[in-house]
């Protein structure tokens, strides 16, 4: 035995540092590699091998191994071996002379000696260990064969199709979806490498039996508040363990349609998620174990956002625009299963349990703050409810909107109320997406929009007041105000969302900006209710040397665009303000700045953290629509003020916006931004225009 394992060692060394071994000939390895495997005994079915697993586990993760490895420990250094060869051959990674060595080693093993049938059998035993390094073995070859024989290995394939048609709890059936999983993952992530039609062979010959699985795996009766998903099963974590490959498995499916959405082909399998999305959420209901409920409604968000299977870098899905003739209708069935969920009191029945704290989430958070609940959680919910809506009012179909937008809204903020988010009744509702969202852009960028399209949705359809949108927490301008709050109102932050793909802060920005336009008004409204709660109420220092201070700002602002631009025009308004005008030709006024007076506010104490100074390159000389270089934003934010009858917040935003629209300006004109932003600066110049025009 002892010899066997020095062999073994010798290949897998000499496999990793890409050389053939020099002691044995390849079929000699072969042979060596099929007798440890052969000699494992065969009941490692009964478990009778579970004693070994922490000395297998130690064995492969340490350099120095035991001096008396046993048929246990051989084994799983075998599976490990194969899976490499496998990965390694598939990838093209070797010399042609190893290359050579190492294909006819797997040669002699699947071809002649039925070496797959001893894995598929090691993948189906009680021992998780040896399973779990048996289906990465298998599922190593199968996409070995796919990619370079574009074959699929009928074992594989008769097998799993054997386990999906009697599923059962335990490990023969997680085995087979995770390496199901596994091979379409593969074959996802870089499709151009496999022949035409190859992800479209593998979800034709496992649709039927997915699908049968699918309605036997899942809770299939229907639930109301206060009852719970059975499973055939008494073993609880038997069945997390299942339904979590099960989730990982749809998830991919679902990525696959995304993907491949502009063929004409929509399999039953792919389409699982959305049509029978009720199931899903009856195991949010069921006694699993937290983190399967959590799995669910991440993996409902993601699709719901379109983003199935990001993280496993299949690259940009198709929009639903671009999808099959199914996917408008399918998306719409899981919107109003959600609905009606929520409209069932589902929400009251969804787990928010404390955030853990230590690596491999074993720890919990004390206290009782908002802080201590899981976040994500939390914004997975919100999201799911919210996309939801979207779809539903973006649709002129649908079983019917049963309790109104406010009535969902309402829902889902006495959800996070119940759930710790620390909300206050009335007008404040508006924060809890900056207290839910707060440490995830892309998602907080999503709701946002979310709510800005159904609160543009509500009110044309209805006579809508601001402070009935305010207490349901819908309001867009109030997100807007918290949004700038919590960058401390840095213009740059805004640029870098405007730059970043990662996240749908344009599109949101863009419907905004021409909401705000149009709704002017109700922005002063919203700033001056938010600076006067005591809640949201910032700490100003205001001192009489403020009136000082501002007075020498607009004397330096006046010098330097006379030196920069040699005319500089100006206005007095009724309130005494200094209107700085582009030259620019333009069909409207385009004021770059305006520092209208009255009673002293400061604008902070200190000033923001930058991501990136735009400011600082040797090219960023003033230029026409550029605040000139003296006057800074970390001067406007540092003891510096701005004398106005309006609230802060509300000059404070004018300021962002208007430094924002400088900034963008001077990267166009320098063919620095990476898109076309002329529509975006002319709403970002109209939006000044309201600001000065309502001071005359």
């Amino acid at each position: 035995m002892n010899e066997q394992f020095h062999v073994l060692n010798d290949a897998y060394r000499s496999l990793l540092s890409r050389t053939s071994p020099s002691k044995m000939s390849s079929h000699e390895l072969a042979s060596s590699m099929f007798t440890c495997v052969c000699e494992l005994t065969l009941d490692a079915s009964d478990g009778s091998h579970s004693q070994h697993q922490d000395q297998s586990r130690d064995l492969l993760m340490s350099s120095k191994y035991s001096p008396n490895p046993n048929g246990t420990e051989l084994a799983c250094l075998v599976l490990t071996l194969v899976e490499k060869i496998s990965s390694k051959l598939t990838s093209q990674q070797l010399s042609q002379e190893t290359n050579l060595y190492f294909k006819d080693v797997s040669t002699v093993l699947f071809q002649y000696m039925d070496f797959m049938s001893k894995l598929v059998h090691l993948a189906c035993c009680k021992d998780r260990l040896l399973s779990h390094l048996a289906a990465k073995s298998v599922s190593s070859y199968v996409i070995f064969e796919l990619r370079c024989f574009n074959t699929v290995n009928q074992i594989w394939e008769w097998k799993c199709l054997q386990v999906l048609q009697n599923p059962c709890s335990g490990n023969e059936l997680d085995a087979c979806t995770w390496s199901l999983t596994t091979v379409l993952k593969a074959v996802l992530k870089e499709t151009s490498e496999y022949k035409p039609g190859t992800v479209e062979k593998l979800l034709a010959t496992f649709d039927t039996a997915l699908t049968a699985a699918y309605s036997q795996l899942v809770p299939v009766e229907s639930l109301g508040h206060g009852n719970s998903a059975s499973y055939p099963s008494s073993n609880t974590a038997d069945w997390a363990t299942t339904l979590t490959n099960l989730l990982d498995l749809l998830e991919v499916l679902t990525a696959a349609r995304f993907k491949l959405s502009s063929t004409s082909v929509c399999f039953t399998s792919s389409r699982l998620s959305l049509v029978q999305a009720s199931a899903l959420l009856r195991i949010v209901d069921s006694h699993v174990h937290y983190f399967v409920k959590k799995q669910v409604l991440l993996l409902l968000k993601r699709i719901l956002l379109q983003k199935a299977g990001e993280d496993m870098g299949f690259g940009e899905a198709s929009s639903l625009t671009h999808g099959d003739d199914h996917m408008t209708s399918d998306i719409l069935t899981l919107a109003d299963d959600v609905l009606q969920a929520v409209h069932t009191d589902w929400l009251q029945c969804v787990p928010v349990e404390s955030a853990a704290i230590f690596f491999g989430g074993t720890g919990q958070s004390c206290g009782g703050s908002s802080d201590a609940f899981d976040h994500v959680m939390l914004r997975a919910v919100s999201l799911v409810v919210l996309k939801s809506l979207e779809y539903k009012i973006q649709s002129a179909g649908g079983k019917g909107n049963t309790i109104g937008i406010h009535g969902y809204l309402s829902a889902l903020l006495l959800f996070l109320r119940q759930r710790g988010v620390q909300l206050k009744q009335g007008s404040h509702s508006c924060c809890w997406v900056s207290l839910v969202f707060g440490e995830q852009d892309d998602d907080m960028m999503e709701a946002a929009k979310a709510l800005l399209l159904l609160y543009l949705h509500h009110r044309v359809s209805s006579d809508l007041e601001a402070d009935a949108v305010c207490v349901v927490g819908g309001n867009p301008h109030c997100h807007f105000l918290f949004l700038l709050r919590n960058i401390s109102f840095d213009h740059s932050i805004l640029l870098d969302f405007l730059i970043s793909t990662e996240t749908c802060f344009l599109e949101y920005f863009v419907r905004y900006l021409k909401h705000l336009r149009d709704d002017w008004e109700g922005f002063r409204m919203v700033c001056q209710k938010i600076d006067g709660s005591d809640r949201c109420k910032l700490s100003w220092k205001i001192s009489q040397k403020d009136d000082q201070l501002l007075d020498n700002l607009r004397e330096e602002l006046q010098q330097s665009l006379c030196a920069s631009r040699g005319s500089v025009s100006t206005s007095s308004h009724s309130g005494g303000s200094v209107t700085i005008v582009d030259p620019e030709p333009a069909p409207c006024l385009q004021p770059s700045l305006c520092l209208p007076s009255g009673s002293a506010t400061a604008l902070a104490s200190t000033p923001p953290l930058r991501l990136v100074d735009y400011g600082s390159s040797e090219e960023s000389e003033t230029e026409d629509g550029d605040l000139p270089s003296g006057l800074t934003q970390d001067r406007l934010h540092s003891d510096s003020v701005v004398h106005t009858h309006n609230s802060h917040s509300f000059d404070r935003t004018v300021m962002c916006l208007t430094e924002l629209r400088v900034v963008v300006t001077r990267l166009q004109r320098r063919s620095l931004f990476p898109y076309n932003a002329t529509s975006l600066l002319k709403l970002l110049t109209q939006i000044e225009a309201k600001r000065c025009c309502s001071q005359c």
